[in-house]
């Protein structure tokens, strides 16, 4: 997908609606779905000193704030837009999308990305910055190093606020934290693919799969970021290789990444809201009736050990 990592906001102005729509062109990709033959993945320890897991879903709208919050989201994602910013409510933090898809060009040039860390580097209601959502050094090996010029950026006028990549399974070992300087990398395998025929089983090993490929890249696991497929493609425009888990599939989803990375710092339902090819339906659908009721699923992992 790229987690396809994904992200929506409502903008009052032409120019921002067109912004969004060309973000929400985003979608999956790579081949997590190959069938995963070698060992599992030993399991995980928890992130030393972790403060809790923070958890969010992307694709939303401010509409949407106060059912993410009742389900247990604390993290929202939007562009650094002064409004979209300050709509962000109590108890929720945001995630700036200033990033690039795969060979993309980024969100914000360098001088205006630049300027955004110096208006939100002391916003309470800043949590980090999404600085590229898979980016493929195998097609453009310079993306790696102007992901390190941005870290680098962020960590020198912002501190204390995080920079976050997600990635996919290409190749990782240019964009580890030892390399680019990010504080946390998203892995996006989603075992929910194939034919209608094998709707029955995903592949979860897959998961083990991109979790092995990481560790062999040197990415700590403390530093790594599940991301939990919560979307399908039965009415996206898209090639429709993917589906919505039943409750089972993504309990087992769950199951999985929880004993591969217990208690990560942060943690992405993919996807919230609609992408017209690559997500369709999504979470934002699936609180039961006519879907499974995946809400409650995700409810229940998002607010489990909350007092």
């Amino acid at each position: 997908m790229g987690v396809r990592f994904k992200i929506s906001v409502v903008a009052a102005a032409a120019v921002l609606v067109a912004g969004f729509l060309l973000y929400l062109a985003r979608g999956p990709s790579g081949d997590g779905d190959t069938p995963y033959r070698g060992p599992l993945a030993s399991p995980g320890t928890p992130a030393a000193g972790s403060g809790g897991t923070r958890h969010i879903a992307l694709n939303t709208q401010p509409a949407d704030y106060p059912r993410l919050k009742a389900l247990g989201y604390d993290l929202v994602d939007v562009k650094p837009d002064e409004a979209l910013v300050r709509g962000v409510p109590d108890g929720m933090r945001a995630l700036l999308w200033v990033g690039n898809f795969t060979c993309d060009a980024f969100e914000l040039p360098f001088d205006a990305f630049a300027r955004a860390v110096q208006r939100y580097a002391r916003d309470p209601k800043v949590f980090g910055w999404y600085l590229s959502d898979e980016p493929n050094t195998r097609e453009c090996p310079e993306v790696a190093g102007e992901i390190r010029r941005r870290a680098d950026h962020v960590r020198r006028h912002a501190p204390g606020q995080v920079t976050f990549i997600s990635l996919t399974d290409w190749p990782m070992g240019p964009l580890t934290p030892a390399r680019t300087g990010v504080d946390l990398v998203g892995l996006d395998p989603y075992p929910c693919k194939g034919s209608a025929r094998t709707r029955a089983k995903c592949n979860i090993d897959a998961i083990d799969r991109m979790v092995r490929m990481a560790d062999e890249a040197g990415i700590a696991r403390r530093a790594v970021v599940p991301v939990f497929q919560t979307f399908g493609q039965d009415c996206s425009t898209g090639d429709k290789q993917y589906w919505l888990p039943t409750q089972a599939q993504l309990r087992a989803i769950l199951a999985r990444w929880d004993r591969l990375v217990p208690r990560p710092p942060m943690d992405i339902s993919y996807s919230w809201g609609h992408q017209d090819r690559w997500a369709c339906p999504a979470l934002s659908d699936a609180s039961g009736g006519a879907r499974p009721d995946l809400q409650s699923i995700m409810k229940g992992h998002n607010t489990a050990g909350r007092s």
